[in-house]
């Protein structure tokens, strides 16, 4: 694998990085919120000290994740991307539980917007090592390509007739 040279890293993954560390800070901060607030005012259920636990420690990892991603490693971003959609995922279906939870979704909606910023044309370029132009336009071949497909034999299977 090469590594892509730092000195020309795309504005786009400096903002992806920027995203991915405030999330991963947000949700760190959330966490420990949630565990003290289970600790002090719930009593004897842990269910909000385990969301707690879980949520800082989800937080962490797009840290720490985000932090690799930004040396130019491609393995660290398509797994925090994962992490992060992930991650919304289940906050999204944890809010509806428990409404608090939603200042959490937001801030993994953050670092989704992060993975997001790291997979534009030209931070994919970046990532691989190819050249930007290139990438972009093998992603407009493939758009291109699926919509040729999609609107020609439309419900027909290959080698059968019509008749």
């Amino acid at each position: 694998m090469n590594r892509p040279d730092p000195a020309r890293r795309p504005s786009l993954v400096v903002w992806a990085y920027r995203c991915w560390v405030t999330s991963g800070a947000l949700l760190i901060l959330l966490g420990i919120g949630f565990v003290l607030l289970g600790v002090f005012v719930s009593g004897a259920t842990l269910a909000p000290v385990g969301i707690g636990v879980l949520v800082a420690a989800v937080g962490a990892a797009i840290a720490l994740m985000g932090t690799k991603a930004y040396t130019g490693d491609e393995r660290w971003r398509s797994s925090l991307a994962a992490l992060t959609l992930v991650s919304v995922a289940m906050l999204l279906i944890l809010s509806f539980l428990a409404m608090f939870l939603a200042f959490a979704l937001l801030a993994a909606i953050v670092g989704l917007f992060g993975s997001l910023l790291a997979y534009r044309p030209e931070s994919d370029a970046w990532f691989t090592g190819k050249d930007p132009a290139e990438v972009a336009e093998q992603q407009r071949g493939r758009r291109t390509k699926r919509s040729a497909k999609g609107a020609t034999g439309r419900g027909k299977k290959p080698g059968r007739s019509s008749s």
